[in-house]
């Protein structure tokens, strides 16, 4: 059979159909091209922006933070005069670890979300510590336990992946500065007893049944026990003071009895500091006492006693065993 040749009129109206089916096509292909090349994989899934958009709004209303880790489990408290640690007997909390939080939260946003894992790769994915994982399980509540931010944290190299309340999806996050998140002690607003040694004077060493210690500052600027020979050790003991960094705090009323040993640090300014020494739980402990009756600006011991009064703080076993050193042989210790 005889094929009809087309008309000019044919053969124009073809070739604008061929190119129109060409930018169809074309399309359709770049439809399926942006979907599969978008980080995370699957249409649907894609979350851009920030993680908790409303949070800067609803920050005020929270008074309740919890942190969960595989290490550990601790909660954050409003109480009427700040936010507290109740498990370090209502301990205030640092203001500025607190608000970096809550800036972290605020700032962090959206980068992709992440395939779902597969069976390989499944252990490394989990994040959730409730479920054995290695993240951080955060949540902020409000008075009326509404939840105003709820994710779960973990790292991963130089990402940071992040997964919701509700949602199985992983998603790698932006890098934001975020505090400690797994260490009760890091949100504790602890005292630093940063007094430099240029500002020391003397220190007495009393304990029962030894004879006092006292050591001065010698004209180079060390230090010596009095009717002794300088040493290490005693240097040490003339500046755990500088030294000491509290290790864990509880409430001061809880430790009874004489103490162990009462170390006063007399600074040239005639402020005096006093740390008594305490065993319990098998922890060493020391409450703080200022006397101001002698110092030039008795607003530092004030500062000190506002602080530190109701409160024992944790030191490390070796100062402990460095105070408890008899005093004879602190006297007789080697150069």
């Amino acid at each position: 059979m005889t094929k009809p040749s087309l008309t000019p009129g044919d053969l124009k109206r073809r070739d604008v159909l061929i190119r129109l089916a060409s930018v169809c096509a074309g399309g359709v292909g770049l439809s399926y091209a942006a979907q599969t090349l978008k980080p995370g994989g699957r249409p649907g899934e894609q979350k851009s922006g920030k993680v908790f958009p409303n949070l800067a709004k609803q920050a005020s209303n929270v008074t309740r933070i919890s942190l969960i880790s595989r290490s550990s489990q601790f909660e954050l408290v409003k109480a009427e005069a700040g936010w507290v640690l109740p498990q370090s007997d209502f301990h205030p909390v640092a203001n500025n670890t607190l608000s970096g939080l809550i800036k972290a939260l605020t700032d962090v946003r959206y980068v992709r979300t992440l395939p779902p894992p597969t069976q390989l790769d499944a252990q490394v994915s989990q994040i959730a510590p409730l479920k054995g994982g290695d993240g951080v399980l955060i949540s902020l509540e409000t008075k009326d336990t509404a939840q105003v931010a709820t994710v779960t944290l973990a790292r991963r190299g130089e990402m940071t992946l992040a997964q919701l309340k509700g949602d199985e999806a992983l998603y790698e996050i932006s890098t934001v500065d975020w505090p400690p998140l797994d260490s009760p002690k890091a949100w504790l607003d602890l005292p630093k007893f940063d007094i430099a040694p240029e500002r020391i004077a003397t220190v007495e060493l009393i304990r029962p049944k030894q004879n006092r210690l006292d050591i001065v500052r010698r004209p180079d600027g060390g230090f010596a026990p009095v009717g002794g020979t300088p040493s290490p050790i005693v240097t040490d003991i003339a500046l755990i003071l500088s030294r000491l960094e509290p290790q864990a705090v509880m409430a001061a009323t809880k430790l009874r009895g004489a103490p162990a040993f009462s170390h006063s640090t007399s600074l040239k300014s005639g402020l005096i500091i006093t740390l008594d020494g305490f065993e319990s739980a098998g922890r060493f402990w020391v409450k703080v006492r200022t006397d101001t009756s002698k110092a030039a600006s008795p607003e530092e011991g004030e500062r000190w006693t506002t602080q530190t009064s109701s409160w024992a703080y944790a030191i490390p076993p070796s100062f402990w065993t460095q105070l408890m050193t008899p005093t004879l042989s602190l006297l007789q210790a080697s150069p």
